[in-house]
């Protein structure tokens, strides 16, 4: 009985919510740590490796006031404990990555102007789902689950009829052109 006790009590978890600004520059992060000692600021270099992120404005801060941190490049340390982690941090190209050492739950709040979730425009990183924001300045929310890595790549709603209008002169060209190549193929070669 004891036992089933305990997988009934929900266990307190690591979560973190951002907010992307109204125009897309600026992520602002708050994280709730739940007996952590570091966080990891990082954003995919030009191969792909990780490199830190430059923040504005990080403060962690317990029931007792700010917290003194250390920063030693991707890596920021603290006293174990339970704390609530913020900053801000600069947006490159629409993308988002987040990686943390402990899994977290996830939320990304997107301005009404923005989408997320297409094959070739702003992909969303696996475990992540899309749906309307639970909050009334946002219009859509990404959510990932026990994560440890969160991604996605958004993209402003003109973007969108944009690429289509393009794929759409180039499936005329291939038509035309296609046309062409058929009636010269078909028509009879004269020697002169």
């Amino acid at each position: 009985m004891i036992l089933l006790a305990l997988f009934a009590v929900p266990a307190a978890a690591n979560s973190a919510t951002y907010f992307v600004s109204e125009d897309g520059t600026v992520l602002t992060a708050n994280a709730t740590l739940i007996n952590q000692s570091t966080f990891l600021l990082v954003k995919p270099g030009f191969l792909g490796e990780e490199i830190a992120l430059p923040v504005d404005n990080l403060t962690i801060q317990n029931e007792s006031g700010i917290v003194e941190f250390t920063q030693n490049g991707k890596t920021v340390s603290f006293p174990a404990g339970n704390y609530t982690l913020n900053y801000s941090a600069k947006i490159e190209n629409g993308l988002i990555y987040l990686r943390y050492a402990e899994p977290y739950n996830v939320s990304i709040y997107l301005p009404e102007k923005f989408q997320t979730g297409h094959l070739i425009l702003g992909t969303v990183g696996n475990g992540g789902v899309v749906s309307s924001s639970d909050n009334s300045s946002y219009g859509s929310m990404v959510t990932f689950e026990n994560t440890n890595t969160a991604s996605l790549t958004f993209y402003d709603d003109v973007r969108e009829p944009l690429l289509y209008l393009f794929l759409g002169i180039w499936g005329v060209v291939f038509v035309i052109a296609g046309v062409r190549y058929f009636r010269l193929k078909r028509k009879p070669i004269r020697d002169f």
